[in-house]
C-alpha cells in the first residue's frame, strides 16, 4: 500500500468510526508507527480534512472528505441507488428532492454508474406507500431536526382521536408504515406513532425536558436492536 493509498483508507476509517480513534489504532490497523499515524493526520489535516482531537483520546473527522466516487465498484454503486430511489419514494418532498440532486451529482462525475442507463441496469425497486404522508413526515423530521416538541392529533387502533404532545426521538421506515418513536408527556413513557394514524402535527416552540442524546440513549436501552 502506498502513502497515498494509506491516507485515503484513513480517511475511511475515520469515516466509518463513531468514537474517537487513536493513533495506536490507526497504527495497528495499517502497520505503521504511531508517531507515522500522527504525521498521517497532520498530513490529512493540511490538505482540508476536518480532523479533530489530541493525542492519548483519539481522532474524529467532523466534515466529509470527498473521496473520488471512482472507488465505487457495481455492488457499491447498486446499494447507493436503492438507499436513493427509497428516499425518492417514501422520503418526504424536502428528502426527495434531495435524493434527486444527490443523485444528479453522482451521475454527473459517474455516468457510467448512475446515470439513467446504469441505472436501468440496476433493476431493485421501492414500493410507494400506500397514501400520501409526505407533508406529515416533513413536520415531524422538523421537530426532529429543531430538537422541538411535537404536537400530534393522533388517532388509535380503535379509531379513537386524542391530542398529544410528545418529545420526537427517532423516525422509522418499515414496509409499509413509517413510525415515530418519541416520548409521550400523556403516558409519562416512550411510545410509539404511525405516521398515517396522524391526523394533524404541529411542531411547538418548547424544547423537550430531557437533551436529545439523552433520550436517545434511553430509547436504545429499551429497544437495544435499533441500528443507526
Amino acid at each position: 500500500m502506498t502513502r497515498t493509498e494509506r491516507l485515503f483508507a484513513i480517511l475511511q476509517m475515520l469515516r466509518e468510526q463513531r468514537q474517537p480513534v487513536t493513533a495506536a489504532t490507526i497504527g495497528e490497523r495499517f502497520g505503521i508507527s504511531e508517531r507515522t499515524a500522527y504525521r498521517d493526520i497532520a498530513t490529512l489535516t493540511s490538505r482540508g480534512a476536518t480532523i479533530v482531537g489530541e493525542a492519548g483520546v483519539g481522532f474524529v473527522l467532523r466534515d466529509d472528505f470527498f473521496i473520488p466516487p471512482l472507488s465505487f465498484d457495481a455492488d457499491e454503486a447498486a446499494a447507493l441507488m436503492l438507499g436513493l430511489r427509497f428516499v425518492l419514494r417514501r422520503g418526504d418532498a424536502d428528502l426527495s428532492n434531495a435524493a434527486t440532486r444527490a443523485r444528479a451529482k453522482l451521475a454527473a462525475v459517474l455516468p457510467a454508474r448512475f446515470d439513467d442507463s446504469a441505472a436501468a441496469r440496476s433493476p431493485l425497486v421501492v414500493a410507494p406507500p400506500g397514501d400520501g404522508r409526505s407533508a406529515t413526515l416533513g413536520t415531524v423530521r422538523a421537530a426532529l431536526d429543531r430538537r422541538k416538541k411535537l404536537q400530534l392529533r393522533y388517532r388509535d387502533q380503535a379509531g379513537s382521536c386524542r391530542d398529544r404532545v410528545v418529545w420526537p426521538v427517532m423516525l422509522g421506515w418499515f414496509d409499509d408504515v413509517e413510525m415515530l418513536a418519541a416520548w409521550c408527556e400523556l403516558r409519562q413513557a416512550f411510545r410509539h406513532f404511525r405516521i398515517d394514524r396522524v391526523m394533524q402535527a404541529e411542531v411547538l416552540g418548547d424544547s423537550p425536558g430531557r437533551p436529545h442524546g439523552v433520550l436517545l440513549a434511553e430509547y436504545r436501552a429499551l429497544e437495544p436492536d435499533v441500528v443507526l
